[in-house]
């Protein structure tokens, strides 16, 4: 790794350089639209390096490196004379990340203060450095500065990848601003939240607001001409068309210890007149307790008891098994709640196959939807006035099921119905959102804007 401030490495530098000036020379001698390969011009001594260490700050030059090669180590930033149009553009780009609720600290600490008289080697080092800030910078904006899923597993979101020679290269033809422009989320509410946080001098808002953003970046960058946005930390549900607002509806998510992830998905089918087929967990953690107070807990509540989770697995007589014996981390029996209007999924679920199995659904207890705070389902989303939802997702979809839909539900027997389209579901949280240009601010129940802060902030 070489440091640019060391003095004695400069006449082993200019030697190295040299060998490489020559060699590269002979290759480039049939070409006649060859660059010059003037000292502050030529990369090619680092061809070959991992690394460097310019005024403290490592770069990696071996993934750099890939795009001047290309560019017979032609600089995007800097040329014999000092900064190019592109290089005082990039560095006025980077001072202004703040506007993005980035620290321009992030990305030009190591900048000197005399980079009008910078020469030579200097230069050399000047121009990969920007060229890493320039690529961290579109990374952190394209992508999001931490990971979505850091610190907490119920958040699962691949990270957007750039290509960095792809990058570089359209840097250096349409210059950075116009790049950098075009990487940052499309999204309305973003640059809604954009511009409140220029107007807000509260730290504390700041704070929430630059978290938000964050969260933006991590999203797809389309999320569909036809989608449901699910904001679990202001209880509601979205369904947009075409950039527009056509649906929304109050929604119960997931309590603090049964939090609701956070992914996107698509929905490809509706189950009306649904069963409930109790988990593991729920029933090892939560009916279990009361089988062993009453074995005929079961049977009051109208719920059927299978010996295992096989698909052929019979019946079984709840009161003839000795509860206390059984455990409640490997609860071996599968409880099913059969369609009708006392089951915990209602008349209709949404279904989107995941991990989690988590879905949106109807309740047996719709007068929760009344309370403001709606963190108590077990992690699933719960739908007001759900069967108003469906009419309104298969007549969005042009599906010909729809007229069909309340003689299915009048049927009592449970069955599916596929959309004709994939419609994508997002599962988000966000705890800052802009209405009518003023800034709306929603509880953190999951503690979620403490991780992602401590990150984005400093503090781990």
């Amino acid at each position: 790794m070489r440091n640019f401030t060391t003095s004695h490495s400069h006449s082993k530098y200019k030697n190295l350089f040299r060998k490489t000036l020559l060699a590269t020379t002979l290759l480039t001698a049939s070409l006649t639209l060859a660059p010059s390969l003037s000292f502050a011009q030529s990369l090619a001594p680092y061809a070959n390096m991992q690394a460097i260490k310019w005024r403290g700050t490592v770069v990696d030059t071996s993934t750099l490196m890939e795009y001047y090669k290309r560019g017979q180590y032609r600089g995007i930033w800097t040329n014999n004379s000092g900064l190019t149009k592109n290089g005082k553009q990039l560095i006025s780009v980077l001072e202004d990340v703040w506007l993005d609720g980035l620290q321009p600290l992030d990305y030009i600490s190591s900048l000197p203060s005399n980079l009008g008289s910078l020469r030579g080697e200097a230069l050399a080092g000047l121009e990969l450095y920007l060229s890493q800030s320039a690529y961290k910078l579109a990374r952190d904006l394209y992508g999001g500065r931490a990971s979505a899923s850091v610190e907490d597993p119920d958040i699962v979101i691949p990270r957007k990848q750039l290509d960095l020679v792809a990058l570089l290269g359209s840097m250096d033809k349409n210059g950075p601003l116009t790049v950098i422009e075009r990487l940052r989320p499309p999204h309305e509410q973003y640059n809604a939240l954009r511009k409140v946080l220029v107007k807000t001098g509260n730290p504390e808002k700041q704070r929430k607001i630059i978290v938000n953003m964050e969260r933006w970046r991590w999203l797809p960058r389309d999320l569909g001409k036809l989608h449901v946005f699910v904001n679990t930390a202001a209880f509601l549900m979205y369904t947009n068309q075409n950039g527009q607002e056509v649906d929304r509806r109050r929604v119960i998510v997931g309590k603090e210890y049964h939090k609701t992830p956070i992914f996107s998905d698509n929905i490809t089918y509706s189950e009306f007149n649904p069963t409930w087929t109790v988990t593991p967990s729920i029933a090892g953690n939560e009916m279990l307790p009361k089988l062993r107070n009453d074995p005929s807990y079961l049977d009051k509540k109208g719920y059927d008891l299978y010996a295992s989770w096989k698909a052929d697995a019979p019946k079984m007589n709840a009161t003839q098994i000795d509860w206390s014996s059984v455990s409640k981390n490997r609860f071996p029996y599968r409880i099913v709640q059969p369609a009708g209007p006392n089951n915990a999924l209602g008349q209709v679920k949404f279904l989107f196959p995941n991990k989690f199995n988590v879905y949106l659904h109807d309740t047996a207890n719709r007068a929760l939807f009344d309370q403001s705070d709606r963190a108590l389902s077990h992690g699933c989303i719960r739908v007001h006035k759900p069967l108003e939802f469906a009419d309104l997702l298969y007549k969005l979809d042009g599906n010909p099921a729809r007229s069909k839909l309340n003689d299915i539900v009048q049927s009592k027997r449970t069955k599916g119905v596929k959309f004709q389209r994939p419609i994508p579901v997002h599962l988000t949280y966000f705890t800052s959102w802009v209405k009518d240009g003023k800034l709306q601010t929603f509880s953190d129940i999951y503690k979620r804007d403490r991780s992602i802060g401590n990150i984005l902030f400093g503090r781990i």
